[in-house]
């Protein structure tokens, strides 16, 4: 089966899908919910509340006229009643939804209630046997042009044909770990039919990932290579002299332990992981340097097109004094950039490239590559260091991570490598001031961040989602006509969010770096980001939202000069006040955090439901101390049936291969 046999995708939504890296069937099937709606719980009116989204079957009795008013707006209403009691649903600028419904018939809705307007505000509506409201709803990051409803179509088209899936597991005796087929778990995690189906899914689509990380690290960072490569013992002292700041003693530890390993007779695999603002960059580009003194090259690779050419302007007369001949190289350079690069490259007179996924290209040949280096590693996986690390004569690897994890669970999750910690910021770093407050504060938090814009600092304004979904929640677009107004465009404002195209993202956050916007309103997209040195307050409206590590990862895009740094945790109203917002508002400390998240969460917990009704698949499975277990024990069972675990890993690389390819 091919993209375009599924029904309702021609032509420009194919041309949608490839922007989202969706080139064939596997791919479309292996594109997960951000986050699910739980639609499930039915509530009679006498019971609700608005705390949280309410399912609601109503009989309606009353249609009452829209109302227009002011620049195309309106307001259309109507009321219902159940069993318990009666309730209005009032629509702002949605004159469509109340034409759908009929008078004396029942409909399902789902939308947040208003206690003081005692009403459901922009529900959504289905008939009453319509299966859209009433359970579990996957909620995907799409571009403009595919809708949710569009998006879950044709993945039931896909699992209604019996497309063949290709169990990896099918030689194991899977309930012994608690696991499901594969095809079952796509299947689910795109349509649970309930909160333990769901979290089945979870559970053995998270255990399958941590098997395939743990066995490609056995396959690949155990095997004992001959190292060919010989590092020279290079006195760091001279490198520390160059710089014109000082380095934490935690960077200097972790710099000594890298070089001993460099210049041992075993090949390096470590990773440096460090509180975001710590300083991990220059620790890698200092290793670097002990790499290409000692006559090799160097491959750095970032997660992002814009924070790879970011690293390569911050250190490009660096590495000039050093005598050292830089490069960039990313997928948007022209095909006679790249041939230019390619020739200097195997001809050895590039000696340290940045790059993102441009460097896995087949066309990338390195004379003698000695040091890979991956930034935000968690973002890349084994599979995409091992088709880098096979271009050159297994070079030692240096893995970055900003995300602070439990050390207990540090080694459990990385066993197979060398870590290092960076626990403490650069010297003339002032810590965040953080701040707990209300939407009703608004005006005094956007006043103070006026005060700073005048004073020639930037503003991030962070919101939970894109587009305005009910009379709750803020999201981008509600906010940059707010801001417009409210500022009365004496600022520039811009916006950054998943659904734009990589080249609208490039833009606006280099707009943003270059001074050329005041605030920028975005997504949790940020979370992984490019260093604004002159951005000093970030404003994250609806914090009860996120997770508390990725709080702390936003927090962490201010605070990277000496200048002091702000950050606003903006709730509702108290009663969404909770111990993880406490906690945050009064910590800076990122191993702190993790712990506490851990201390939350709990380490068995591989999904957690917030309350607002969403249910995030996110990475704390990682911290699972069970599914770690369960993992190493497959490998072992697998390795008794005989299987082949090699050509396991080599297919997983192979299908990445085609992606970045594509």
């Amino acid at each position: 089966m091919k993209l375009k046999d599924i029904k309702g995708i021609g032509p420009k939504k194919i041309q949608y899908l490839h922007e989202m890296n969706i080139f064939n069937v596997d791919d479309l099937i292996n594109y997960l919910p951000r986050k699910y709606e739980d639609r499930s719980r039915l509530v009679e009116v006498v019971n609700l509340t608005d705390e949280m989204k309410s399912y609601c079957e109503l009989t309606i009795d009353k249609i009452n006229k829209t109302y227009f008013y002011g620049n195309r707006k309106s307001i259309s209403s109507v009321e219902g009643y159940d069993r318990t009691g009666r309730v209005k649903v009032i629509w702002y600028n949605d004159r469509f939804s109340i034409k759908a419904l009929k008078f004396n018939q029942k409909y399902k809705f789902f939308g947040y209630y208003d206690s003081q307007k005692k009403a459901l505000i922009n529900p959504i509506i289905s008939n009453i046997e319509d299966d859209r409201i009433g359970g579990i709803t996957p909620i995907y990051s799409l571009l403009k042009g595919i809708s949710q409803k569009d998006f879950i179509k044709y993945k039931d088209f896909v699992f209604k044909s019996d497309y063949f899936v290709n169990d990896y597991l099918k030689d194991l005796e899977l309930s012994k770990y608690n696991l499901i087929s594969l095809v079952d778990t796509l299947r689910y995690l795109h349509k649970p039919i309930s909160n333990l189906n769901l979290y089945k899914a979870m559970y053995s689509y998270n255990l399958r990932n941590i098997f395939l990380d743990k066995l490609s690290n056995k396959m690949y960072f155990e095997k004992q290579f001959d190292k060919f490569i010989k590092f020279k013992d290079i006195d760091l002292n001279l490198i520390f002299e160059s710089l014109n700041f000082d380095l934490t003693n935690s960077q200097k530890n972790a710099i000594n332990q890298i070089k001993e390993n460099m210049i041992s007779e075993k090949r390096m695999n470590r990773i440096v992981i460090g509180d975001v603002g710590s300083g991990k960059t220059i620790v890698a580009v200092i290793s670097a340097i002990i790499a290409i003194k000692s006559g090799y090259q160097v491959a750095f690779m970032a997660p992002t097109e814009l924070l790879a050419r970011q690293h390569y302007e911050n250190y490009k007369n660096f590495f000039e004094k050093q005598k050292i001949d830089s490069a960039l190289l990313t997928g948007s350079f022209t095909y006679l950039q790249k041939k230019e690069i390619y020739n200097e490259l195997i001809n050895n007179n590039i000696k340290i490239i940045f790059g993102t996924h441009s460097l896995f290209q087949e066309k990338v040949k390195f004379n003698n590559l000695g040091l890979v280096i991956m930034d935000e590693q968690q973002r890349f996986g084994v599979y995409q260091r091992k088709m880098l690390s096979d271009k050159g004569y297994y070079p030692d690897m240096l893995l970055l991570s900003a995300t602070p994890i439990p050390r207990t669970m540090a080694l459990s999750l990385y066993n197979n490598l060398d870590i290092s910690y960076i626990d403490e910021l650069p010297k003339n770093r002032l810590p965040i001031k953080s701040y707990l407050t209300t939407v009703y504060q608004e005006m005094k938090f956007m006043d103070f961040a006026y005060r700073q814009i005048l004073e020639g600092k930037q503003v991030y304004v962070v919101v939970s989602r894109v587009e305005d979904e009910d009379d709750e929640l803020e999201s981008v677009e509600r906010l940059y006509k707010k801001l417009n107004k409210y500022f009365n465009n004496k600022v520039k404002i811009n916006i950054l969010h998943g659904k734009m195209s990589v080249e609208e993202k490039n833009i606006n956050q280099s707009k943003f770096l270059n001074k050329e916007i005041d605030i920028l309103i975005a997504t949790s997209i940020i979370e992984v980001g490019i260093d604004v040195p002159n951005a000093n307050t970030i404003i994250i409206y609806d914090a009860n939202q996120f997770g508390l590590s990725q709080l702390h990862q936003m927090r962490g895009r201010v605070g990277r000069s000496n200048i002091q740094s702000y950050c606003f945790f903006v709730i509702r109203d108290k009663k969404y006040l909770t111990e993880k917002l406490e906690f945050i508002a009064n910590n800076n400390d990122g191993f702190s955090i993790a712990n506490k998240d851990l201390e939350i969460r709990g380490s068995g917990d591989i999904y957690g439901q917030n309350q607002s009704g969403f249910i995030d698949l996110d990475n704390s499975f990682y911290f699972n101390e069970e599914l770690i277990k369960n993992a190493e024990k497959m490998i072992e069972d697998m390795e008794k049936i005989g299987d082949d675990l090699e050509n396991i890993i080599d297919n997983k690389i192979k299908n990445l291969e085609k992606v970045i390819l594509n």
